[in-house]
């Protein structure tokens, strides 16, 4: 369920919804250390709940790989889906700049969470095949503990072989390790947090949360994480998610309120339809909801506080 106690905004069959944003932080001379605070500081003020960070180690000028998530649900109905990445020879292709570079994730969370007093940062999603356990085990509490735990580890399996291939890692065993690593964490964590720094009192070691839609993200996430983080899917995609969830959450001996579910989407139409997905989402009982505008250095602010008025969220104009 959502930690964020009294405070206002979108609310759905299990109480709060948090409401995060994804977007890039990469270093580049428009997107540097200062916007990196200023749009942190933009998305508290305006009532969001968290920033969310893609992972890619390396981009490839031409990938013989096909990105899985090429549409989304249109906001003036969710129901439909729409195209929204370029296609090459038949083959959807991850949007990028020609010269697209990202910052570490970790570095980048503890730098939002400086930053600001009360906004969560997440991984959305960390490449966890490519990570050794127990350095990703020491990384992550050190993160929890700078940034007074206000770090979630959404993690999931990548669909570059290009990437894998440059890492030196096996792209078609991926799913296995991506299951067994999570194991390890929650047993490295488990055993006394061995190798990684102690945790203030009160803070708690970063939730787990798998990214993906497939039979088998939806069984890791029911089975041996702390939650599941699907994106691009319609409301009726989404409900049958969380149904198979509930099946295996049953075979598991958990419950519902074991896991936390945030639903991931690219906003793609006007600002002002957004409230109806977002409603559906909260409807079928989410705790957060992801939302990719692809914000510009010029007009973040003024996106943010269109979009906090429109999902009512509590926040001010940071114009």
């Amino acid at each position: 369920m959502s930690d964020s106690g009294t405070r206002g905004g979108v609310m759905g069959a299990r109480g709060r919804v948090e409401i995060g944003l994804v977007d890039l932080f990469d270093g580049s001379p428009e997107r540097d250390l200062a916007f990196m605070a200023g749009f942190a500081r933009a998305a508290e003020k305006t009532g969001f709940d968290s920033i969310w960070m893609p992972e890619h180690i390396l981009f490839f000028e031409r990938y013989d790989s096909e990105y899985p998530y090429p549409e989304a649900p249109l906001a003036a109905n969710p129901d439909v889906k729409e195209q929204h990445n370029k296609v090459v020879e038949g083959k959807a292709q991850v949007e990028s700049a020609p010269d697209q570079g990202l910052l570490d994730l970790f570095q980048a969370a503890v730098e939002v969470c400086a930053a600001t007093t009360r906004l969560r940062f997440g991984s959305s999603v960390l490449l966890l095949p490519l990570r050794n356990p127990r350095i990703l085990a020491r990384e992550v509490l050190t993160v929890a503990a700078l940034t007074g735990g206000r770090f979630d580890l959404g993690v999931g399996l990548g669909w570059s072989a290009e990437e894998y291939a440059a890492c030196e890692s096996d792209f078609k065993t991926r799913g296995k390790r991506c299951e067994d690593l999570v194991h390890a964490l929650t047993e490295a964590w488990d055993s006394g947090r061995e190798g990684g720094p102690p945790l203030p009192a009160g803070i708690r070691a970063p939730r787990v949360v798998i990214g993906g839609h497939s039979p088998a993200a939806i069984r890791r996430a029911g089975t041996a994480a702390d939650g599941w983080y699907p994106w691009n899917l319609t409301p009726a995609e989404l409900a049958d998610g969380l149904r198979a969830l509930e099946g295996h959450l049953e075979a598991s001996g958990r419950s519902r309120d074991d896991v936390h579910v945030v639903a991931g989407f690219r906003g793609v139409g006007e600002l002002s339809d957004l409230s109806e997905i977002v409603r559906r989402y909260a409807e079928l009982g989410v705790d957060g909801i992801n939302i990719s505008l692809r914000m510009t250095v010029d007009n973040y602010g003024e996106v943010m506080a269109e979009l906090a008025e429109v999902l009512g969220l509590d926040g001010e104009d940071p114009r």
